[in-house]
């Protein structure tokens, strides 16, 4: 057997909500690694990414995150290195070219800066968005670069997926319409996989939203990543749960407006090539 859906990127874009709302449906099993990044390992290995992620390199290992003996329907897994590099679209046709690809795509301009929030709690990143954009001279901001604005320009590696699969094996959805409805949003997807609708599935528990503590000094413990792995490998999930509930709060963090324009104007030309591709009205993401 072989894994029969993929969901391909884009990162910070609710393919975590996505995957947790899929796992629940009675006829899908994914992966138990959320991210196995099987089918872009190579590309991750030669970039010396700085996340650091465990990655899943041979199809022994791959398959063995997966129940194939489950009486699940459909298999499927969210990596959303996949949308980027070059020659992973060919990999996974070539592993299964019956496969369905699903793309979640959110406006750019939000994406690069959500992105860059993240990396920048968990330790990652120390300057600022407008330095990393004003000198990509350096290994780490050229890196940088790639993972906030590089990730950005969808059009063409959207293309490369609808090229190599075909139109009608690739779904398109965006997350501003996660963010509206996420029953229907998911439903859709559902749709597009030939599955009926579980109303099982739990809607109302967020998924990866972005946190931050009004402790300055929880701040700095959890963006040491040996901090975060030793907490979560002495308590168990109930603890974690009650930790994060305690010291964490929902946080917007909002960019100045020089840096939404700065921003916009390198996404421009390719927010319309994608809106003629998709044939779809991308009027929100334009300023």
């Amino acid at each position: 057997m072989k894994v029969d859906f993929f969901i391909v990127g884009a990162p910070k874009s609710g393919t975590t909500s996505l995957y947790n709302y899929l796992s629940q449906h009675h006829s899908i099993t994914m992966s138990s690694v959320k991210e196995p990044n099987y089918f872009s390992a190579l590309d991750i290995a030669d970039q010396k990414l700085y996340y650091n992620t465990n990655l899943v390199s041979d199809l022994e290992a791959y398959n063995s995150l997966f129940n194939f003996k489950s009486n699940s329907c459909l298999f499927g897994e969210a990596s959303v290195s996949y949308l980027f590099y070059q020659n992973v679209a060919s990999r996974i046709h070539e592993y299964n070219k019956n496969a369905k690809i699903i793309i979640i795509l959110r406006d750019p301009v939000k994406r690069a800066f959500s992105h860059y929030n993240m990396d920048k709690r968990l330790g990652f990143v120390k300057t600022s968005f407008e330095n990393i954009l004003d000198d990509i001279s350096s290994k780490n901001h050229l890196l940088f670069y790639q993972q906030y604005i590089h990730l950005g320009f969808y059009y063409s590696q959207v293309k490369k997926y609808i090229d190599i699969f075909g139109k009608d094996k690739v779904c398109v959805m965006l997350h501003d319409d996660l963010k509206i409805d996420n029953a229907k949003f998911t439903n859709k997807i559902l749709k597009f996989l030939n599955l009926d609708v579980d109303d099982k599935i739990d809607f109302n528990t967020p998924f990866n939203t972005y946190k931050s503590s009004n402790h300055k000094f929880i701040n700095v413990l959890y963006s040491k990543s040996f901090v975060r792995k030793t907490i979560s490998s002495l308590f168990p999930n109930s603890i974690l749960k009650k930790i994060n509930e305690l010291f964490f709060r929902k946080k917007e963090i909002s960019m100045s407006k020089d840096l939404e324009m700065k921003l916009y104007d390198l996404f421009y030309e390719d927010i319309l090539l994608l809106e003629e591709m998709l044939e779809i009205d991308l009027s929100s993401w334009k300023r």
